[in-house]
């Protein structure tokens, strides 16, 4: 009996030539962002949809890949699957002009741009790892600033990276008081914190480093799926409207390894 199926491969193309066709549609939205002049001379748009094999990014993204003849190059990406993707959206997400000036001549420039942060590194803080009021909270410091791993996309960075008193490395995902928040003074005879030795790379991100942030070859193809990654613990059914989603967007373990 042949498994070939004539139905099923004609649904099969025309999925595929419906996928061809937004993102052909979404590219044409980026060049009509682009201001009008230099900056179209020797430009090639790439957009391709990719999957992020960490738990905690989006699990569909879609990647621009900007190239210049003169070998100006610049990579962003929007977390959401390219049929989900509006003219507006894009416009939100779009590079500046700026930046695309600075792409084209060859330069560094991070984009989005990275936000300050309410805290340093070597802080004393207390984040959130489960939805109990108390013991949901673990204490830390933090260790590293605008933290990104290789396998997130381009523009996906997180506020911290904290070493955790019990040796675990974890990462807040947003510099909000729900996610790390300071941890009071110690009583003067309290034990001091366990002490982190860094391994040379807790400075994090400064502002141009782009070729950290350059990682769509990293991505599987959309046919293999992604992997899956340390999660922490599932909040109470009762807390599920005003607690943070742990498993997607809460703090989550990293996968650098525990404290030295």
């Amino acid at each position: 009996m042949s498994m070939f199926d004539p139905a099923e491969k004609k649904k099969e193309k025309a999925m595929k030539n419906k996928k061809k066709k937004i993102l052909s549609d979404i590219k044409n939205w980026g060049l009509s962002l682009i201001p009008a002049g230099d900056l179209h001379a020797g430009l090639l748009i790439d957009v391709n949809e990719v999957i992020c094999g960490d738990p905690s990014c989006a699990p569909v993204d879609t990647v621009f890949t900007l190239i210049w003849e003169g070998g100006g190059r610049g990579v962003f990406a929007i977390p959401l699957a390219p049929n989900e993707i509006s003219q507006d959206d894009l416009i939100d997400f779009f590079p500046d002009e700026d930046t695309l000036t600075q792409w084209k001549a060859g330069k560094k420039a991070r984009w989005p741009r990275l936000p300050e942060l309410r805290y340093k590194i070597g802080d004393r803080v207390e984040c959130r790892i489960g939805p109990h009021p108390v013991k949901g909270w673990a204490p830390g410091r933090i260790i590293r600033l605008h933290y990104t791993e290789p396998n997130w996309p381009p523009n996906m960075v997180a506020p911290y990276q904290i070493a955790l008193h019990d040796g675990r490395l974890i990462f807040a995902p947003q510099d909000t008081d729900q996610v790390i928040r300071l941890r009071p003074d110690p009583a003067p005879d309290a034990p001091s914190s366990p002490d982190y030795v860094p391994d040379g790379t807790e400075e994090g991100l400064e502002d141009g480093d782009e070729d950290d942030m350059e990682h769509e070859g990293d991505y599987e193809d959309e046919e293999e799926g992604g992997g899956e990654g340390d999660k922490v613990d599932e909040q109470d059914e009762e807390d599920e409207d005003n607690e943070p989603d742990y498993n997607d967007r809460g703090v989550v373990s990293s996968s650098s390894g525990g404290a030295k």
